[in-house]
């Protein structure tokens, strides 16, 4: 089944992946015709100009030297000379009347902006494209103020660059066209020769199915990328394997846990429902159920984080964290709690800033989960002590409380997901908060202990890689 799905030619990699050299080769030759057009455009309509000024100035001086007459007999010989249709010459007199002119005989409709030349300061000139009836090519024109107060118009057909450039983009549509037919084919053929290899790679995976995930690709001497790929795939089986563990436990985890808080809800419902209808009894039963539907959801979202961010299917938001800051307003946060219940909560620095690189979120969510779990196992009258200290390369967090303390044979299970001992069976809690913070703890590189007196208390330090403050 896996193969007839696979048949199709355009579904391909090395169709894909002729496919987008044939594109990638389109794009670039395009960009080298757009480039080689500007410039040859720019570079004829540049050349133009030039020879439109150097003839407006010979005009200016041959007036300015021999007069009217030379002028207007010049004018015959120039247009006669390069063609009476591909060229004409005008001379305006400060009233914008004409005094000279070439044979205007094919530019009867030739205008001039009398308004823009009017006020055309001596010595200057304006340079023009314009359309002129009875005219199928443009024209570029030039109005040059001599110093004499007349203006001298020079205009010249852009015939031959508008042909050059239609053969140009002719010439480059055929070209184009060979380029890709070629170009695509000698991609399909490179392609189809470094996928051979990938095709022997998928065939060993297939055959793996989906029943047996501890098989794994043999690797193979086809090359580098191929051995790479069967790596790849390799470690793909393995973290499949890992994710179909972890889903196995947290659903077992699921029906373990959820099965009481579910027991809960509907009992309530069905006493509410065969007792006293009255509407404060359906109030509290209403307000019971939303309180444990949030419990519910609380838990499952944890259980759902911890199994992502285990599976590193979570990217961490990471930033330059003071964990300074961060623990202190930590303290501040769970001051008023912990006089509450007459603990005394102290805070102790090393130093003004240590950073991390990590998620703010995640770590403020640590922080909270340690600090709220010693406040709860800490009789009255107990103590909590928050310290922050850093080394050449580490930041150190210890959270030290005189609460109820854990059993040697409970120490190596805290960190597991749903574990509580026994003595914080009577605390409220679902026994997710440390498995989260061991998983987000590690996720920053950095890595959590506990250690622990029954009776006594307990410590939990946190070591996370430290920047400098200058990263």
């Amino acid at each position: 089944m896996f193969w007839k799905r696979g048949n199709n030619i355009f579904s391909t990699v090395a169709f894909r992946l002729a496919l987008w050299y044939a594109v990638l080769l389109a794009v670039l030759s395009l960009a080298a015709f757009a480039l080689v057009y500007l410039r040859l455009t720019s570079s004829l309509s540049r050349r133009l100009d030039e020879a439109l000024i150097s003839d407006a100035k010979e005009f200016e001086a041959l007036y300015d030297n021999q007069g009217l007459e030379a002028l207007k007999a010049e004018f015959q010989r120039e247009a006669a000379s390069g063609g009476v249709k591909r060229l004409f010459f005008q001379m305006f007199s400060p009233d914008l009347k004409v005094v000279a002119a070439s044979d205007m005989s094919d530019w009867k409709g030739v205008g001039y902006p009398s308004a823009t030349l009017e006020s055309l300061s001596s010595g200057k000139e304006l340079l023009q494209t314009i359309t002129t009836p009875g005219q199928k090519h443009k024209v570029r024109v030039i109005y040059k103020n001599t110093t004499s107060g007349n203006i001298i118009e020079v205009g010249r057909t852009l015939k031959d660059n508008e042909v050059l450039m239609e053969r140009y983009r002719e010439t480059f549509g055929i070209g184009l066209l060979a380029v890709l037919v070629l170009g695509s084919i000698m991609g399909w053929f490179v392609a189809s020769q470094a996928m051979s290899g990938v095709k022997r790679v998928t065939q060993t995976a297939v055959n793996i199915g989906s029943a047996d995930l501890n098989r794994r690709v043999p690797m193979g001497n086809e090359g580098q990328e191929i051995h790479n790929l069967a790596l790849a795939f390799n470690d793909m089986l393995e973290r499949i394997q890992s994710l179909v563990t972890e889903l196995k436990e947290v659903t077992n985890s699921i029906a373990h846990d959820l099965r009481s808080p579910i027991t809960r809800i509907r009992g309530i419902a069905e006493t509410t429902l065969t007792g006293e209808q009255r509407l404060d009894v359906y109030r509290e039963m209403t307000s019971t159920v939303v309180e444990e539907c949030d419990r519910l959801g609380g838990m499952i979202n944890t259980m759902l984080e911890i199994a992502e961010t285990q599976s590193g299917v979570v990217n961490l938001s990471t930033a330059r964290i003071d964990m300074v800051r961060l623990v202190k307003d930590a303290y501040e946060l769970f001051l008023p709690a912990a006089e509450d219940k007459r603990i005394i909560l102290e805070l102790g620095i090393q130093a003004e800033h240590l950073f991390v690189l990590g998620d703010v979120a995640k770590l403020q969510r640590v922080m909270a989960n340690l600090l709220d779990n010693a406040i709860n196992y800490t009789d009255s009258d107990g103590k909590v002590m928050v310290s922050v200290e850093g080394t050449q390369t580490h930041v150190k967090i210890s959270m030290q409380d005189t609460g109820v303390g854990i059993n040697e044979k409970d120490l190596n299970h805290v960190f597991e997901r749903f574990y509580r001992a026994d003595q914080s069976r009577s605390t409220p809690g679902i026994g997710l908060g440390l498995s989260l913070a061991q998983t987000t703890i590690e996720a920053h590189d950095g890595e959590i202990t506990v250690k622990s007196s029954p009776g006594k208390g307990s410590i939990f330090t946190i070591l996370l890689p430290r920047i400098s403050t200058t990263n």
